[in-house]
């Protein structure tokens, strides 16, 4: 072996198969080209065994053999393969390496011999034998990795220009003693050898950002000094500790508690290895008693943490929010600090939707889109160089129609403010409906309340409810204005601009006075009550008297009307219903008022169909307040439908037929007074029939028949 080898070569490698044992002439003829081989071998022995070629090795079995027999197909497929694999002139350019050359005999063996293989007894038969055993025994190995992909491990040769196996991929050893540092998960995908996917958990824990409570420890690694700074401001607001941040530099950052005997330390800083960020030092445990002046606790991030609920209600006072960050989060917060808080979460919603004016025009068209037949305006500044708006109205359909159908003549006006940061006010026109409830008819968006706007509004509102000339209409308003000879006064402006101004005590014995003038259905009453007025303050008395009582005293209002009422608490109720959307921008707030009237609209009519009674229920409850009161009223009858009623020392009449009384109040309301209470109850113990229509539950089914378009 040791004579096949030249300078800077490899060994050349004979593989020789086990001699079957076959007839004479095969043994003598196969002798023959074996001594032959043996001559060659010895005259090219001294020439360099790097010039001979890759010999191969035929086999042909026909007969029983002892030991490993292969045919000749199998050998030349293995030979075809090394040939493939392994390359003996780029390995010997390169240098590197042993390289396995398999050499056989030169010359092919005649296809009826039986064996090719050397005679038992040769010279080299147990040497050469073990060699076929050792590359056969490799070769089986080389086939196995070359499916696994392993082919750097192969001791006896080197592999170049390997085609590479579909799906597999070859994984470097970047020589790092720990691999997986880098990762940027707790547990790292990785593929294997045969191209599965396995996955294996890192040296180090990961930081949780999801953790309700944040959980820290040595060795723990982190994105970057902003993960770290907000977990450990997360772990103070938990934990109710005020935590300082004393270092912030390039490779460190450390945190301490600010008690001065607590020890809890956490230091973060750059691993030298991987760059990565680690806690360094850790001491965990807090000797410090929970802080109520915890700093960390700004208003930044109170508005993070109750942003949905100040969302939600705008009108959150801060003297409830004080005492719920109070409970929750252990922190005196200051007033000033819960204003700044709560700016903050309005602004945010506020720039989240701006630019919502130039959609107006979209805004207006999709509403007449889905509710065909609604009165839908826009009004710009045509004064101005940019034309910019001014004014929107909104009346739609299904509140026109279902005011028309089942409410009284009886309007509402009033005005209020934007609570957000846009500038403007909202106007808005209220109905009453068979159950004494507000049904909103009309509303818009106006740069101010002024008699321009108002009159704006108005001739709008007039067209879509059928006023015409006004006879028969109501119309209450807070404000002391005219228009086209319709009062729009009541009690309210009265008691803020007339009364003397003093203690409370004493303005609310006088407001009280005053409401009895108010309320006072005829002139006999009116009278009575300011005299009783006049003994409590006379200036308040000739006040009310420069007022013009007629519009705001029941004793002037004109009958059929059906309205008592005597001021516009119906409005009131509506501007606090809608305090939140006042909150928001045009188009939101707008979007959000139609659809609580949408709502509203879908959820009376659901709950008319379980009354079972004929009058609506807040009439009944009325009513059966003044059966309580016909308790003190004498009833004499005239023996047809005429009585007369002694209340206290007052006396009236009362004709059933007629459904009047002298009190004026039944013909003013449409609900029989305690006086003619207790004329019904000398006949019969029904009182629906003595009921003004309008009350009825069909009336109240009737209004809200019409739904609003989505």
């Amino acid at each position: 072996m040791s004579n096949c080898i030249c300078e800077g070569g490899v060994a050349e490698i004979y593989v020789e198969n086990p001699v079957v044992q076959s007839s004479d002439d095969d043994q003598d003829e196969d002798g023959s080209e074996y001594q032959e081989e043996e001559e060659e071998e010895a005259d090219g022995s001294n020439d360099s065994p790097c010039d001979n070629a890759i010999q191969t090795v035929a086999e042909a079995q026909s007969h029983k053999r002892t030991g490993r027999v292969q045919s000749r197909e199998e050998i030349q497929k293995q030979i075809q393969r090394v040939k493939a694999w392994y390359s003996p002139t780029k390995s010997k350019e390169e240098g590197k390496g042993k390289e396995v050359m398999v050499s056989s005999h030169c010359d092919d063996v005649d296809a009826e011999s039986s064996d090719s293989d050397f005679l038992a007894g040769d010279e080299c038969s147990s040497e050469d034998d073990e060699e076929v055993k050792q590359i056969n025994e490799k070769f089986k190995e080389f086939k196995k990795q070359l499916k696994k992909g392993e082919l750097h491990d192969l001791d006896d040769g080197i592999v170049y220009e390997i085609n590479p196996v579909p799906g597999q991929q070859e994984i470097e050893d970047a020589g790092n003693a720990t691999p997986y540092e880098d990762s940027s998960e707790e547990e790292e995908s990785l593929e294997d050898s045969d191209g599965n996917l396995t996955t294996q958990s890192s040296q180090y824990p990961r930081f949780n950002s999801n953790d309700p409570i944040p959980k820290f420890e040595l060795g723990m690694k982190f994105r970057g000094k902003k993960q770290f700074k907000k977990a450990i401001i997360k772990h103070g607001m938990v934990e109710r500790k005020l935590i300082k941040f004393y270092k912030n530099e390039a490779t460190r950052m450390i945190a301490k508690c600010d008690w001065t005997t607590c020890a809890w330390r956490c230091m973060l800083s750059t691993n030298s290895r991987t760059s990565s960020w680690q806690i360094s030092s850790f001491i965990q445990e807090h000797t410090c008693p929970p802080r109520r002046d915890n700093r960390l606790v700004t208003a930044k991030r109170v508005a993070e943490k109750y942003e949905k609920f100040i969302l939600a209600n705008p009108s959150w006072s801060l003297e409830r929010m004080r005492q719920t960050i109070q409970e929750e989060m252990f922190v005196d917060v200051s007033i000033p600090k819960l204003k700044r808080a709560k700016s903050i979460v309005l602004q945010k919603a506020l720039d989240s939707t701006k630019g919502q004016y130039k959609h107006l025009y979209s805004y207006q068209e999709e509403l007449l889109r889905s509710n065909p037949g609604s009165t839908v305006v826009i009004k710009r500044d045509t004064e101005g160089v940019d034309h910019v708006f001014q004014r929107m109205y909104i009346c739609l359909d299904a509140c026109k129609r279902g005011f028309k159908a089942g409410c009284r003549k009886v309007v509402g006006l009033d005005g209020c403010f934007f609570k957000g940061a846009t500038n403007g006010e909202l106007l808005c026109a209220i109905g009453r409906d068979a159950n004494n409830q507000m049904y909103p008819i009309a509303w818009a968006v106006v740069e101010k309340e002024n008699n321009d706007s108002w009159d704006w509004f108005c001739d709008l509102l007039f067209r879509d409810i059928d006023v015409e000339d006004g006879l028969d209409w109501v119309f209450i308003s807070d404000q002391q204005k005219w228009r086209s000879g319709l009062p729009m006064l009541n009690i309210g402006t009265v008691l803020g601009t007339y009364m003397p101004i003093g203690e409370r005590s004493i303005r609310r014995r006088n407001g009280e006075a005053l409401r009895y003038c108010a309320k006072a259905p005829c002139m006999t009453l009116f009278n009575l009550a300011k005299a009783r007025l006049a003994k409590r303050t006379p200036q308040g008395a000739q006040g009310i008297m420069q007022t013009d009582p007629q519009h705001w005293s029941r004793a002037w209002f004109r009958l059929g009307s059906n309205c008592d009422s005597v001021d516009n608490n119906m409005c009131e109720s509506f501007n606090k219903w809608i305090v939140e959307a006042r909150f928001y921008p045009i188009i939101t707030m707008l979007e959000a008022i139609r659809r609580k009237v949408m709502v509203r609209i879908q959820q009376n009519r659901t709950k008319a169909e379980s009354w079972n009674t004929l009058i609506c229920p807040n009439i009944l409850k009325k009513v059966n307040s003044y059966i309580t009161l016909s308790s003190s009223c004498h009833a004499i009858c005239n023996g047809q439908h005429q009585f007369e009623v002694q209340h206290f020392a007052n006396r009236f009449t009362v004709d059933l037929s007629k459904k009047q009384c002298s009190c004026r109040y039944w013909q003013l309301s449409g609900l029989p007074c305690p006086h003619a209470i207790s004329c019904i109850f000398y006949k019969t113990n029904s009182l629906a029939q003595y009921i003004a229509p309008c009350y009825s539950v069909a009336e109240f089914k009737k209004t809200y028949t019409y739904a609003c378009g989505h």
